[in-house]
């Protein structure tokens, strides 16, 4: 049978040493990609930051019988974000101020003229009208829209 040799105090102290550098290298790493994810979080939040009034909204009855259609859609976020016209942009903002890790959609529009916005929460009906930019958040899977929109193209 083969004797077992034990670690002298200088080689216990070295592993452990290591095992210091290489866990606070492994913390160095996470904890600065999360500041550096969390920056950017601010700048998205503070590039969607938009207010104004709240844009008209309609039932989808008086969606249907005014005719209305939104037949540029996308999925961004698993919500379906839909629109009659213009160009949208979409990015996921951070809840708790760029603090949290979990995140829910904001889109800006350039003139939708209507909005239509379907989570598993339900559908919600917007109407900035004609040349109107807006911009539309889906916190916890509920829509709510403003009348402005920090969405421009480049021209």
């Amino acid at each position: 049978m083969a004797r077992r040799r034990r670690l002298t105090t200088g080689q216990k102290i070295t592993i452990c040493v290591a095992a210091l550098v290489f866990l606070g290298f492994a913390g160095w790493l996470y904890g600065g990609d999360y500041l550096r994810q969390r920056q950017l979080a601010f700048g998205r939040a503070a590039e969607a930051e938009v207010s104004g009034p709240p844009c008209p909204q309609l039932t989808e009855a008086e969606f249907v019988a005014r005719r209305l259609k939104a037949p540029k859609a996308t999925n961004y976020e698993n919500v379906v974000f839909a629109r009659q016209f213009g160009h949208m942009d979409c990015r996921a903002l951070r809840y708790g101020a760029g603090w949290g890790t979990d995140t829910y959609p904001v889109c800006q529009f350039t003139a939708p003229i209507v909005v239509t916005v379907t989570t598993d929460k339900g559908r919600w009906f917007f109407a900035p009208g004609p040349g109107k930019p807006a911009t539309v958040a889906v916190p916890r899977g509920e829509a709510r829209c403003v009348m402005d929109s920090n969405f421009t193209l480049p021209g």
